[in-house]
């Protein structure tokens, strides 16, 4: 999945993103090219935004979209499929295109970006004090799993049925599963 374009320092990065016609996220100085997802992945991020613009109702908080770029630390920067900030957005620079404080952030991943999502971005996304929960969803079949900030580190809550519904916390809402996956996984 990581492709080598060349070593970057974060200022040519930030410089080459912002002029590519597609996202690029940067992990200590290699640039990983984000190409857009399939129907499947399309429609789950559509479906959890407006579930979460739903969900949230007058709250405090700001729903984000795909475009959103999230500084971890000073090497890393990803773009997560969707984001949730409450209270007041801390961005860097003056753009408005680098969110550093999201409460929730959100993945849907394939079989191409598994291990990206499951494993590294579970460590980068523990290192930002601000994220509260980081859901995961599989875009080939009704599968979530919910990583909730604790004292103690992430706990981790997996949902498989339809019937299931996502406790966010945090953000003192919840996510029916079948709501999400809606006109996708129904028939299967």
């Amino acid at each position: 999945m990581v492709t080598n374009i060349r070593q970057m320092t974060v200022e040519e990065y930030l410089a080459f993103d912002e002029a590519s016609e597609i996202t690029n996220e940067y992990i200590d100085g290699v640039i990983i090219p984000m190409p857009g997802g399939t129907r499947t992945h399309n429609k789950i991020v559509a479906y959890i935004t407006a579930e979460l613009v739903f969900s949230l109702g007058d709250k405090n908080c700001e729903v984000l979209g795909s475009q959103m770029r999230v500084r971890i630390d000073d090497t890393k920067y990803v773009y997560p499929d969707a984001s949730v900030v409450c209270g007041k957005a801390e961005f860097e620079g003056e753009n408005e295109v680098t969110l550093r404080n999201p409460t929730l952030v959100v993945e849907v991943i394939s079989p191409s970006s598994l291990t990206h999502d499951r494993v590294s971005k579970v460590e980068f996304y523990g290192a930002v004090p601000s994220i509260q929960c980081y859901l995961i969803l599989d875009q080939t079949r009704a599968f979530a799993e919910c990583y909730t900030r604790t004292e103690d580190g992430w706990r981790l809550r997996r949902y498989a049925s339809l019937d299931d519904v996502i406790p966010l916390e945090p953000l003192a809402c919840s996510l029916p599963l079948a709501r999400v996956y809606r006109r996708i996984f129904l028939d299967k």
